[in-house]
């Protein structure tokens, strides 16, 4: 069996150095605690809980004299204004691509633009996107959503970092024709597009497709619909033990990509894996 692994597999810009931030405190021995769940991989998240850098919901949660770690998806100038009034440390981990897209927003909404975030409304990304707008802000995350919503006269629109280029592009196509004076801003993240590509070219040749990653990550399940498309036997794997033999039964050729928030150790483990079930259902690899 010969196992192919994505180039762009695994951790993005923005991830990388909220993580290793994160771990960076962590060997400081800073009383630190990140404002929501640093990324969207249970398994990473729980490495950096055991280091001594837990996650919090809220500013309220941040105890006097802890350090806030913002995550690489960002928050709302109101967060910064709650930890200011109460004197808390701030570590600013927001994707740098991410606070571009904040300058953006508000940019435009000072200028009288109403903002349109192409994405899904309880995304921490795009929530706190959504605060950096001083006028309305429309959240669609799909075309039924672009067709039957009212619409403002003059508008941003920009997606989610993670968001899928053909969704974007879908859903632009019915906005366009419905807004007046719409300026459109290409946000989804590079990395995203090329490992979106990469997975789309390894899905049309690969017998099984593995995508590796956290299944409350968007950026992994979307990769997995990407994949399911085009090759009927993809699994999305949050750890090793979700594979098994059958699925590798008859298989020459095997894809595996990973999300954006998928730590290359844990990546390693699953291909670890995918070799060892080769062995047991007969393949060679």
């Amino acid at each position: 069996m010969r196992i192919i692994i994505g180039e762009h597999a695994g951790f993005c810009f923005g991830v990388k150095r909220a993580d290793e931030t994160a771990f960076a405190c962590a060997q400081e021995g800073l009383n630190a605690v990140t404002l929501g769940p640093l990324i969207h991989n249970p398994q990473e998240v729980e490495r950096l809980r055991r280091a001594g850098i837990p996650s919090v919901e809220s500013v309220d949660e941040v105890g006097d004299g802890q350090t806030m770690i913002i995550r690489s998806h960002g928050v709302a100038p109101s967060v910064y204004e709650q930890a200011r009034a109460r004197g808390l440390s701030v570590i600013d981990a927001t994707c740098p691509h991410v606070a571009k897209i904040h300058d953006l927003v508000a940019r435009y909404s000072e200028q009288g633009d109403a903002v349109i975030i192409v994405g899904e409304a309880d995304h921490p990304e795009v929530r706190g996107i959504a605060g950096w707008a001083k006028g309305p802000v429309l959240m669609i995350p799909d075309v039924e959503t672009a067709a039957s919503i009212p619409v403002p006269d003059r508008a941003l629109v920009i997606a989610q970092t993670t968001l899928r280029e053909e969704s974007f592009q879908r859903v632009l196509e019915v906005l366009e024709p419905r807004i007046r004076e719409l300026t459109v801003r290409k946000t989804i993240c590079g990395a995203t597009e090329h490992r979106q590509e990469e997975a789309r070219q390894l899905a049309r040749t690969a017998d099984v497709m593995v995508i590796v990653g956290g299944k409350n990550s968007s950026n992994t399940t979307k990769l997995a619909e990407t994949c399911k498309g085009l090759c009927s036997r993809s699994y999305l794997a949050e750890v090793p033990e979700d594979l098994c033999g059958e699925m590798f039964r008859g298989a020459a050729t095997v894809g595996v990509t990973a999300g954006a928030s998928t730590p290359q150790w844990l990546l390693d483990q699953v291909v670890d894996r995918i070799r060892s079930l080769a062995e047991g259902v007969g393949s060679e690899s």
